[in-house]
């Protein structure tokens, strides 16, 4: 179960409104016992904000948003879960989305989809 569900667009609109953080603040507090680290919370407003305006810009705003979904039999959670309609399928369509807090990331000389990562060795 997430601790917020709705379309990106919705997502997005929350985000806007300065009021995703306070509902992600309070489910996070009513499921797990306890208050939010203030890291967590830094990390929804950074990470969230740019990601939701990435897929609206993509003409992703009508896929769901499971933000901070407990995954099945552990105690682990996804940072996002979207769930839609592959668009040449027709066929529900899932992707899982673990964000990061990088501060750079720079392609791999000589390929187009590869990244290096600072502080994660050299290539």
């Amino acid at each position: 179960m997430p601790l917020y569900r709705a379309s990106v667009a919705r997502l997005r609109s929350q985000i806007e409104g300065g009021t995703l953080v306070p509902v992600l603040s309070e489910q996070y507090r009513h499921r797990l016992g306890r208050a939010a680290p203030p890291s967590e919370s830094r990390s929804w407003e950074r990470s969230l904000d740019v990601l939701s305006a990435d897929l609206m810009e993509a003409g992703l705003g009508d896929v769901e948003a499971l933000v901070e979904y407990q995954l099945p039999l552990t105690s682990k959670r996804a940072d996002v879960v979207l769930a839609g309609v592959h668009p040449k399928h027709g066929t529900p369509s899932y992707v899982v989305v673990e964000l990061k807090q990088w501060t750079r990331a720079n392609l791999l000389d000589g390929t187009d989809d590869v990244c290096q990562l600072d502080g994660y060795g050299e290539s």
